[in-house]
């Protein structure tokens, strides 16, 4: 082993002052890059709710991450520690989980068994002993199926990341389906850090980006979901905006107090409605043009409030009714998609398909648990190729990151999403929509 001198730990890595602000280029100073790395992170915090072992393992890897500035590899190594740590997070959450006990019941008999349970090793005790347990039955011909009770459902767990996470999603402390297929990619990354087949390296910013999706990892796992988040984010605010368009292809959104300024322009029709309208930021909706009462054809919900019309009609009518914004949750969104004679329609609310005539309501339904309109429609469209291997009863996709709550007549795919959501109330907003659409050309 090389010995270095202080003076020789304390210089910048070459390769680490290579990372700035616009990518690969010119060099940073190692003031520049210390301060850089460091901001990158910044914004990583963790819930006062998050336990104290948690907590203090998370905090280290940020505060080891700045002297990835000094040597390079520090940050391969932060990238696995924060692969191999959410394990630790999931098993400290299971612990305060269980509030001090925990009861297995024997899927197969009337048996259960309650053990205390103080910390994560008499978890896997209690796993190991019930294992060993079910093995003698079997042996005497008696059947044993130890399952954990969470809520309303019994789930197998044996103490492993595996059943770490079928239990979190179980218990509704993890949400989102596209976050479900990044949670089972991270732990395939994370097993590959745990059994190594050769050397890995990494960068300051796959490190960064790692410890910004632990820390929404952790704090969703405790109930705060990440404003802006890339994985589990928080509810986004929507406001009033103004929707115009005429017959020349020109459409544009506004902020509806926008509506104060100007004239009537002769062929220029107006819309408002309840939108995600946060121009720039992560949330912002980009496909509001494609806005459509009935159905859902926009990145995010979008609300119908009146129109269309005139802007010193939508201007009279704003001022009188005074609507307000609000927020709404992005992910885990209940749809229906229906397919008639070969053409697969945009995705629709419960509430709006419940509201259909009996004309509309003819062909097949799907109903489906999805983040976006987009991945509810791609899943009923992938149904058309079996090699594609698209679930076709209840239950997660495992070709897409989809959630199938039923599908059928378009009665039994309306009790479907009852079944998940409650009571439906049926609603019929009028026909109206940004014309033009290249996106979503069938509609009924």
């Amino acid at each position: 082993m090389e010995i270095h001198s202080l003076q020789e730990l304390q210089t910048a890595d070459r390769m680490s002052l290579a990372f700035g602000p616009h990518g690969l280029g010119s060099s940073l100073s190692p003031e520049s890059a210390a301060e850089f790395q460091q901001l990158r992170i910044a914004e990583c915090e963790l819930a006062a709710e998050v336990a104290e072992g948690t907590r203090r393992s998370f905090e280290r890897l940020k505060r080891v991450f700045a002297y990835g500035v000094l040597c390079y590899d520090v940050y391969a190594l932060i990238d696995d520690h924060a692969l191999l740590m959410r394990e630790q997070a999931l098993r400290d959450r299971f612990v305060q989980w269980c509030h001090g006990s925990l009861t297995f019941e024997d899927a197969v008999g009337s048996a259960s068994v309650t053990e205390p349970v103080t910390s994560y090793r008499d978890v896997h005790t209690l796993c190991e002993s019930l294992k060993k347990r079910a093995a003698r039955a079997r042996s005497k011909g008696v059947p044993q199926q130890w399952k954990l009770r969470v809520g309303g459902e019994l789930i197998a767990f044996n103490g492993t990341l595996f059943g770490l996470r079928t239990w979190a999603r179980c218990a509704r402390l993890l949400r989102g389906r596209r976050s479900r297929g990044i949670e089972a990619v991270q732990s395939t990354l994370r097993n590959d850090v745990a059994h190594p087949v050769g050397f890995q390296g990494g960068t300051p910013v796959d490190a960064a980006l790692t410890l910004h999706d632990l820390a929404e990892f952790i704090n969703q796992l405790w109930g705060r979901p990440t404003p802006g988040g890339r994985l589990y984010p928080a509810p986004v605010p929507r406001e009033i905006a103004v929707i115009a368009w005429n017959d020349g292809g020109r459409v544009q959104i506004t902020d509806a107090r926008s509506l104060r300024e100007g004239e009537d322009t002769e062929g220029l029709s107006h819309v408002l409605a309840r939108a995600v309208f946060l121009p720039g930021a992560r949330t912002e909706d980009a496909h509001w043009m494609e806005f459509d009462a009935r159905f859902e054809t926009t990145q995010y919900p979008m609300d119908y409030l009146w129109g269309p019309g005139t802007r010193s009609a939508a201007l009279a009518w704003w001022e009188r009714e005074q609507p307000q914004g609000d927020t709404v949750d992005p992910l885990d969104r209940v749809l229906l998609v229906r397919e008639h004679d070969g053409v697969i329609y945009p995705p629709m609310r419960p509430e709006v398909a419940a509201g259909l005539n009996s004309l509309e309501q003819e062909g097949s339904w799907h109903s489906i648990r999805a983040d976006f309109p987009i991945d509810a429609y791609g899943h009923v469209r992938g149904l058309t190729n079996r090699e594609a291997d698209h679930a076709r009863r209840p239950g997660d996709c495992r070709a897409c990151s989809v959630y199938v709550l039923g599908s059928g007549s378009h009665r039994q795919a309306v009790d479907a999403a009852e079944t998940a959501l409650g009571t439906i109330r049926p609603v019929q907003p009028p026909p109206v929509c940004v014309p033009h659409s290249l996106h979503w050309p069938n509609r009924f």
